[in-house]
């Protein structure tokens, strides 16, 4: 894949670079990740600043015009870029995984926890001894029977 730049545009206004040109390929007509990583690496830019508009492929030719955005910063990329269905679509499933994962460390740490903390315990306590129980003796009460033939005597 050999790209050809024809034209780069600055726009400070919404704070980015136009670029516009040819690429030549071998096999199949290139991605859109493909020119993006390509137009970075020419620019050295970085590859998420890169909007890759359209890439136009001429028939029965191995040849493509190309319209690239490139972006200062990502503050700037986000006020002007529209969210698209499957952008917010890829953005809500990496927000899930990144979840899932938060998740999953939280609780590998609370059993952690919870197992140090059953260690802990098991160490401080000490085993017991058996020891006998005392029973307590419940006091005899004399029947009133029994006090008047003791007392007449």
């Amino acid at each position: 894949m050999q790209i050809t730049i024809n034209e780069k545009k600055d726009n400070p206004l919404l704070q980015r670079l136009e670029v516009s040109g040819r690429v030549k390929f071998d096999a199949e007509t290139p991605s859109n990740a493909q020119i993006a990583e390509s137009i970075a690496k020419e620019l050295k830019s970085e590859i998420s600043l890169c909007v890759v508009k359209n890439i136009y492929t001429e028939f029965s030719s191995q040849e493509a015009k190309f319209l690239v955005l490139v972006y200062a910063n990502k503050e700037a990329k986000d006020k002007v870029e529209m969210m698209t269905k499957h952008i917010r679509k890829s953005v809500a499933e990496e927000n899930k995984k990144a979840e899932e994962a938060a998740e999953a460390k939280a609780e590998e740490k609370k059993k952690a926890a919870e197992e140090a903390a059953a260690a802990k315990e098991a160490e401080a306590v000490p085993e017991e001894t058996p020891t006998e129980e005392k029973k307590e003796e419940a006091p005899v009460e004399e029947s009133k029977e029994e006090v008047k033939e003791g007392g007449e005597q």
